[in-house]
């Protein structure tokens, strides 16, 4: 996808050098590069149950979930060389091996996949949202986008996302509302230490709050 607006901005600092070995020398059975992919269905042999996460930052919830979960299937996919590295080093010294990493541009990945149907869950944490409004363009979840993820789900399958950016709620719901998925809707500030994220922690500590999509019944 050749001149396609990105819905992410390239850290100012280069990766350090130790991540990038990391990631040189990873096996190719757990990570796979945007150049290298092809299509999901070549990352998994029909499994019981398949989940992917866009975006998954430290890969704490990624991990945890793969480690909880040993008979289903997990694909993250992460633009960003410090969380992958993090998360492949997970991978190794926990020995998980249910979880396969993508690193790239979502959207460029999407565009070479051609398998659909594929997904059981689909989750998306803090997107970046772009807060500018000369760069909300640049917001992932667009009409065209959501077209994408339903396409990837099984007939029962689920997304759920999560934001602590009102506006960008707003336009979510919009969205989902234009496109007349159905979905459930909750705000609320964080205020528990059962599992969050990392970014559900500085949403805690910034007193946002926090408002969760979970779309279902896509016909």
């Amino acid at each position: 996808m050749k001149n396609s607006i990105k819905s992410f901005s390239k850290a100012r600092s280069r990766s350090s050098l130790k991540n990038k070995q990391i990631l040189s020398k990873a096996n190719e059975t757990f990570f796979v590069t945007e150049d290298n992919f092809e299509d999901f269905k070549f990352l998994n042999k029909d499994p019981l149950k398949l989940n992917l996460e866009i975006g998954f930052g430290d890969g704490k919830y990624l991990t945890e979930q793969a480690l909880n979960n040993p008979k289903q299937s997990f694909i993250g996919i992460e633009v960003f060389e410090s969380g992958l590295a993090n998360t492949y080093k997970k991978i190794e010294n926990l020995n998980i091996t249910n979880l396969k990493l993508i690193q790239g541009d979502v959207s460029e990945i999407f565009s070479k996949n051609k398998s659909k149907n594929l997904f059981d869950f689909i989750t998306i944490f803090f997107p970046d949202p772009w807060p500018k409004s000369k760069h909300k363009k640049r917001r992932l979840l667009k009409k065209n986008f959501f077209l994408i993820l339903k396409s990837l789900l099984k007939k029962d399958g689920k997304i759920i996302i999560k934001t602590d950016w009102q506006d960008y709620a707003k336009e979510i719901m919009e969205t989902l509302n234009d496109l007349k998925f159905k979905f459930d809707q909750e705000s609320f500030r964080v205020d528990s230490k059962e599992f969050i994220t990392k970014y559900e922690e500085i949403a805690l500590l910034k007193k946002r709050t926090v408002t969760t999509f979970l779309i279902h019944s896509i016909s």
